[in-house]
């Protein structure tokens, strides 16, 4: 099955919700990295805390010292690096944010991951959401869903975006349809796994 079939298979039978959920695009980063390796409804609550804080901007961030900035994202897990990788995201925001635009598409990639937080996969988000690259986001929901439509996905974020970019690629995906596919991924994982796995789930789309 083609990446472009995949989509259309998806957009017809589930609703992407909201992707990326975010107010602004600095938000955008702030939940991207606040999600690293912990539930997005732990996420929820330590945005919810900097945004009643009013420490949900750049500025706000910049400015709070750091023992402050780990309690109100306590929820979100691992408090201590996550403090610095926000404190390190938002410098290179303010510095970079209206030069980013000048930069390709691998050359803005290769200088978010040089930031200490940010991963392959923090990179895509940021670059789809905060920088309206076309970048397919290849999370484990993505590999699932490819693994079920019979693609071999090799195992880790960048050995799967390496493997499969090419037939990716071929669909000539726009940026906004970028963002509703990592959408529809992300909700029809949601309900393969109240459907008992991506099996029983692929079944389901099929019919």
């Amino acid at each position: 099955m083609a990446f472009r079939e995949l989509y259309e298979l998806l957009d017809a039978s589930v609703d992407p919700g909201t992707w990326w959920p975010a107010d602004t695009h600095y938000e955008v980063g702030v939940g991207a990295i606040l999600t690293q390796n912990t539930a997005w409804s732990n996420v929820e609550q330590a945005i919810e805390a900097l945004r009643a804080n009013r420490l949900l901007t750049p500025t706000g961030i910049a400015a709070v010292d750091k023992e402050g900035l780990k309690e109100l994202i306590r929820p979100a897990g691992f408090m201590n690096a996550k403090a610095a990788y926000l404190k390190n995201y938002t410098t290179w925001y303010l510095a970079n944010y209206t030069t980013a635009a000048e930069l390709s598409d691998e050359q803005l990639r290769k200088n978010l991951m040089a930031v200490r937080g940010i991963g392959p996969e923090t990179a895509d988000v940021l670059m789809l959401y905060v920088y309206d690259r076309p970048v397919f986001i290849w999370d484990s929901y993505a590999r699932r869903v490819l693994a079920a439509a019979g693609y071999a996905v090799a195992n880790g974020y960048e050995s799967a975006r390496r493997a499969l970019t090419e037939p990716m690629l071929a669909a000539e995906f726009t940026t906004l349809e970028q963002q509703r596919f990592h959408g529809l991924i992300v909700e029809a994982g949601k309900l393969a796994t109240a459907a008992g796995g991506w099996e029983n789930y692929w079944h389901q789309l099929q019919d």
